[in-house]
């Protein structure tokens, strides 16, 4: 008896003592994975005019836009790029797109590499009469941003278009194949694991970590 208390007390503290390193090394993992992955905000405003069709959305040369410098609005990864290029979406429903479709970079020649994207894997959008003579339209992009060194991070993006008109002369333009032009600015930003959420995890690791030396000691 005497020996088999020794031997769960020796266990006891060794579990012990698994649980700051099993939380800290799910820290490091997190913390490293968010500094190779672009996290944080993305505002920007383009430099031409977007068409919407009914199930569509082109984005009319120049199909460019400028990044906002203001760290309010952009910041963490994306402060370090000035401009950037974006494609198109095919379909609304079901969801197609240009993919990169947007592609971030501080020249022509790093907006051009395939570097530092954004793939869409669904959009959707509504129409909101602003004023008496000026729809907004909002569009909103799901997807996934791609780092240099090809890590991923989930993102979403909410288009802002302004078209003049009404939403009625809008859907008779669409009826006779005509698109809304319309200019267009937006905000995309990156979901990554609250503090609470990656404690957690840790926590739930430490405890597969007991459970395992019991089913150790147990045997």
């Amino acid at each position: 008896m005497i020996g088999f208390k020794s031997t769960l007390l020796n266990a006891t503290l060794a579990i012990t003592a698994a649980l700051p390193l099993a939380a800290a090394g799910l820290f490091t993992s997190v913390g490293s994975a968010q500094a190779a992955a672009l996290v944080g905000d993305l505002s920007f405003t383009g430099n031409g005019t977007a068409s919407l069709l009914e199930n569509s959305l082109t984005f009319n040369l120049p199909n460019t836009f400028t990044i906002s410098s203001d760290p309010l609005v952009t910041n963490g990864s994306f402060a370090a790029f000035t401009q950037g290029r974006i494609g198109n979406i095919l379909s609304f429903s079901p969801t197609s797109a240009t993919n990169p479709f947007l592609d971030l970079g501080t020249s022509a020649a790093t907006i051009a590499d395939n570097l530092n994207t954004f793939a869409v894997t669904s959009a959707t959008y509504s129409l909101t009469q602003a004023t008496p003579n000026l729809v907004s339209i909002n569009v909103i992009t799901d997807g996934f941003f791609k780092s240099t060194l090809g890590d991923v991070s989930q993102g979403q993006g909410i288009f802002t278009l302004q078209a003049k008109g009404t939403i009625d002369s809008i859907k008779t333009d669409w009826a006779k194949g005509t698109a809304a032009n319309a200019t267009y600015s937006s905000l995309y930003f990156t979901t990554v694991p609250e503090p609470a959420t990656v404690l957690g995890l840790g926590l739930f690791a430490a405890g597969l970590v007991i459970s395992r030396r019991r089913k150790s000691f147990a045997q």
